[in-house]
């Protein structure tokens, strides 16, 4: 399992750049299907936003950063020499407790781990244990030139199992290239 984890980000990787996938926009239509759940309620996004705002007991969201005014106590930085925010970064061969790393037994069984944990909480993410099944399919292929060189295009149409909430039909568009 810790060999899948650190192999994450090398994956993403190799989709993102080598293989050239983007994704599209997740589409939502409502379905035919009866539910016992309440149907969607249709807001504005001005709406939806003030929603999510009382939700999260925000009342006021903070100015952002005035690149005209250098007396504003919020004017934005273009100082590349205050623009560090971490001076000092950890050094890689020592454990959470303190203790040096001193042999390569100790770094790939103890010091790794430590290191992949803090990269799949902090920077990867984690995947929720609930995440809904995605059953993907091929809608059209071609054969295109990209940057002048020859690639197969895959346009794929992913379908979200909605049986947790019917009303909605999720749709994820993606292209592969």
């Amino acid at each position: 399992m810790s060999k899948l984890r650190s192999m994450r980000p090398a994956l993403s990787l190799v989709l993102t750049g080598l293989m050239g996938v983007s994704f599209g926009a997740l589409v939502y239509r409502t379905a035919h299907a009866a539910s016992t759940v309440a149907p969607p309620v249709k807001m504005t996004s001005e709406q939806d936003r003030q929603r999510t705002a009382d939700v999260l007991h925000i009342a006021k969201l903070r100015d952002g950063h005035n690149g005209s005014n250098p007396q504003d106590p919020n004017f934005a930085n273009y100082d590349e020499s205050k623009a560090n925010p971490y001076p000092v970064l950890p050094d890689p061969l020592t454990l959470k407790n303190g203790k040096k790393v001193t042999t390569a037994a100790e770094w790939w069984s103890k010091r790794r781990p430590e290191i992949v944990e803090d990269f799949d909480r902090e920077v990867y993410g984690r995947v929720p244990k609930n995440v809904p099944k995605v059953k993907w399919r091929v809608v059209s292929l071609a054969r295109e030139l990209n940057g002048g060189v020859p690639v197969v295009t895959k346009q794929l149409v992913g379908t979200v199992d909605n049986s947790s909430y019917p009303d909605i039909k999720v749709e994820l568009a993606l292209s592969v290239s």
